[in-house]
C-alpha cells in the first residue's frame, strides 16, 4: 500500500519567493510613497477650504464680518488672542464686531491633528497666501465678500521640499484653494492645464 506524501516548498523555492516580493515590493514603494504624500497635501488643502466655506457660511447667517486666519496657536487658545501668521500650520474662524474686535469663536484647526508632528516647521505640507491685507487673515462680510479688493486670493499648499510639485516639475500634486473677491471658495490643481478641465485653477 503507497502511503501519499505531502510536499511542502524546499529552501530554494522560499527564497526565491521572498526575492521576487521583495523585487515587486521595491518596484511599488516609489508610487505608494507619492500616493501618501498627494493624500497629505489634499488633507491639508480640504481642511483650508473647510475653515474658508465654514467662515463665509457664518457671516452669512450672521450678517456680520467673520475673519479666518491661518495661524500656530492651538485650537484650545483664547480666541480673541490668536495671532495670525503668513504659514499656519493650523486656521482658526472667529466673529469680529463693527471695530473689528473679535467676539465669538466659530472654529479652529491645529495642523498638527493627528500627525504625529510635534514640531509646525517639521510638517510636510504647507500653506501661503497671497494677495491678503493681513498676512493670512481674510475677511467676509455680512454678504459672503472678501476683504481682498479686485484681484482673488491663493492659498497654495505645498510640500515642505522645494520643487516638488508637478508644476515645478517634481512628482507631488500640489493644490491651490482659491478665494474671490465675491466670495466663492474652491480646489484647484495649479498643474492642471485647460479651460474645460475643472481641476484647473
Amino acid at each position: 500500500m503507497l502511503i501519499a506524501r505531502s510536499r511542502g516548498f524546499t529552501l530554494i523555492e522560499l527564497m526565491i519567493g521572498i526575492a521576487l516580493f521583495a523585487i515587486v515590493l521595491m518596484l511599488a514603494l516609489p508610487s505608494f510613497t507619492t500616493m501618501l504624500q498627494n493624500s497629505k497635501l489634499r488633507n491639508a488643502s480640504e481642511s483650508i477650504l473647510a475653515g474658508l466655506q465654514a467662515a463665509r457660511a457664518e457671516a452669512l447667517k450672521r450678517n456680520q464680518t467673520v475673519e479666518f486666519m491661518l495661524t500656530a496657536d492651538p485650537p484650545d487658545t483664547n480666541f480673541a488672542t490668536f495671532v495670525a501668521n503668513a504659514i499656519g500650520p493650523g486656521w482658526a474662524v472667529r466673529v469680529l464686531d463693527t471695530a473689528s474686535v473679535p467676539i465669538d469663536f466659530v472654529d479652529a484647526h491645529s495642523g498638527l491633528e493627528g500627525s504625529g508632528v510635534a514640531d509646525p516647521a517639521a510638517l510636510y505640507a504647507q500653506t501661503t497666501a497671497s494677495n491678503l491685507p493681513v498676512a493670512g487673515t481674510i475677511r467676509f462680510d455680512g454678504l459672503g465678500r472678501t476683504n481682498v479688493g479686485a484681484v482673488s486670493t491663493a492659498f497654495d499648499v505645498k510640500p515642505a521640499a522645494a520643487g516638488a510639485c508637478k508644476a515645478d516639475g517634481g512628482d507631488m500634486r500640489c493644490l491651490q484653494v482659491i478665494v474671490t473677491p465675491g466670495g466663492r471658495v474652491r480646489m484647484c490643481d495649479p498643474s492642471v492645464a485647460g479651460p474645460d478641465d475643472t481641476r484647473a485653477c
